[in-house]
Protein backbone atom coordinates (compact mmCIF):
# COMPACT_ATOMS: atom_id res chain seq x y z
CA UNK A 1 0.00 0.00 0.00
CA UNK A 2 2.83 2.38 0.72
CA UNK A 3 3.98 2.26 -2.91
CA UNK A 4 0.53 3.45 -4.07
CA UNK A 5 0.53 6.57 -1.95
CA UNK A 6 2.58 9.43 -3.41
CA UNK A 7 5.12 11.39 -1.43
CA UNK A 8 3.88 14.63 0.05
CA UNK A 9 3.31 17.25 -2.65
CA UNK A 10 3.55 14.84 -5.61
CA UNK A 11 0.76 13.78 -7.92
CA UNK A 12 -0.67 10.29 -7.64
CA UNK A 13 0.39 8.09 -10.58
CA UNK A 14 -2.32 6.92 -12.98
CA UNK A 15 -3.27 3.28 -13.13
CA UNK A 16 -2.30 1.19 -16.14
CA UNK A 17 -5.78 -0.33 -16.38
CA UNK A 18 -8.02 0.92 -19.22
CA UNK A 19 -11.21 2.74 -18.30
CA UNK A 20 -14.25 0.48 -17.94
CA UNK A 21 -16.94 0.90 -20.60
CA UNK A 22 -20.30 1.83 -19.04
CA UNK A 23 -23.08 -0.71 -19.28
CA UNK A 24 -26.48 0.02 -20.76
CA UNK A 25 -27.95 0.39 -17.28
CA UNK A 26 -25.29 2.96 -16.36
CA UNK A 27 -26.11 5.02 -19.42
CA UNK A 28 -29.85 4.72 -18.79
CA UNK A 29 -29.54 5.87 -15.19
CA UNK A 30 -27.29 8.72 -16.28
CA UNK A 31 -29.87 9.93 -18.81
CA UNK A 32 -32.71 9.54 -16.30
CA UNK A 33 -30.81 11.47 -13.63
CA UNK A 34 -29.93 14.26 -16.05
CA UNK A 35 -33.54 14.63 -17.21
CA UNK A 36 -35.03 14.57 -13.70
CA UNK A 37 -32.46 16.93 -12.23
CA UNK A 38 -32.99 19.45 -15.03
CA UNK A 39 -36.75 19.42 -14.53
CA UNK A 40 -36.56 19.56 -10.72
CA UNK A 41 -33.85 22.23 -10.45
CA UNK A 42 -35.18 24.65 -13.07
CA UNK A 43 -38.81 23.99 -12.15
CA UNK A 44 -37.88 24.77 -8.55
CA UNK A 45 -36.16 27.99 -9.60
CA UNK A 46 -39.28 28.95 -11.52
CA UNK A 47 -41.48 28.11 -8.53
CA UNK A 48 -39.34 30.24 -6.22
CA UNK A 49 -39.46 33.13 -8.67
CA UNK A 50 -43.26 32.68 -8.92
CA UNK A 51 -43.61 33.04 -5.16
CA UNK A 52 -41.18 35.95 -4.97
CA UNK A 53 -42.67 37.96 -7.87
CA UNK A 54 -46.26 36.73 -7.26
CA UNK A 55 -46.69 35.32 -10.77
CA UNK A 56 -48.12 31.99 -11.96
CA UNK A 57 -46.22 31.02 -15.11
CA UNK A 58 -42.52 30.87 -14.22
CA UNK A 59 -42.70 27.34 -12.76
CA UNK A 60 -43.92 26.07 -16.14
CA UNK A 61 -41.28 28.10 -17.98
CA UNK A 62 -38.58 26.75 -15.64
CA UNK A 63 -39.76 23.16 -16.11
CA UNK A 64 -39.74 23.46 -19.91
CA UNK A 65 -36.35 25.20 -19.82
CA UNK A 66 -34.94 22.48 -17.58
CA UNK A 67 -36.26 19.73 -19.86
CA UNK A 68 -34.82 21.45 -22.93
CA UNK A 69 -31.38 21.92 -21.38
CA UNK A 70 -31.40 18.34 -20.08
CA UNK A 71 -32.18 16.96 -23.55
CA UNK A 72 -29.37 19.08 -24.99
CA UNK A 73 -26.93 17.78 -22.36
CA UNK A 74 -27.93 14.17 -22.99
CA UNK A 75 -27.38 14.57 -26.74
CA UNK A 76 -24.01 16.24 -26.18
CA UNK A 77 -22.82 13.68 -23.64
CA UNK A 78 -24.09 10.45 -25.18
CA UNK A 79 -24.52 11.49 -28.83
CA UNK A 80 -26.03 9.34 -31.50
CA UNK A 81 -26.00 5.57 -31.34
CA UNK A 82 -22.96 4.30 -33.27
CA UNK A 83 -23.66 2.00 -36.22
CA UNK A 84 -23.19 -1.71 -35.60
CA UNK A 85 -19.68 -2.99 -36.36
CA UNK A 86 -19.28 -4.64 -39.72
CA UNK A 87 -21.74 -2.79 -41.62
CA UNK A 88 -25.43 -2.96 -41.90
CA UNK A 89 -26.57 -2.46 -45.50
CA UNK A 90 -24.24 -2.93 -48.43
CA UNK A 91 -23.59 0.25 -50.40
CA UNK A 92 -22.56 -1.50 -53.61
CA UNK A 93 -18.99 -0.25 -53.31
CA UNK A 94 -15.76 -2.15 -53.11
CA UNK A 95 -13.35 -1.62 -50.20
CA UNK A 96 -11.38 0.78 -52.45
CA UNK A 97 -14.44 2.99 -52.85
CA UNK A 98 -15.23 2.10 -56.47
CA UNK A 99 -18.70 0.96 -57.42
CA UNK A 100 -18.99 -2.76 -57.96
CA UNK A 101 -20.43 -3.92 -61.27
CA UNK A 102 -23.13 -6.57 -61.45
CA UNK A 103 -22.08 -9.80 -63.08
CA UNK A 104 -23.16 -9.93 -66.70
CA UNK A 105 -22.89 -13.68 -67.26
CA UNK A 106 -22.88 -16.74 -65.11
CA UNK A 107 -25.35 -18.59 -62.96
CA UNK A 108 -27.98 -16.73 -61.01
CA UNK A 109 -30.13 -17.95 -58.15
CA UNK A 110 -32.78 -19.10 -60.64
CA UNK A 111 -30.33 -20.71 -63.05
CA UNK A 112 -28.52 -19.63 -66.22
CA UNK A 113 -29.22 -16.33 -67.97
Amino acid sequence: MAEDSPARGEARPRTDEPARQPSGADIGWGITGTMLSGIIVWGGVGLLLDRWWETRFLALVGTILGLTVAIYLVVVKYGAVPPPPGGGRSTGRTPGGQRSRPRTQGPTQKGQR
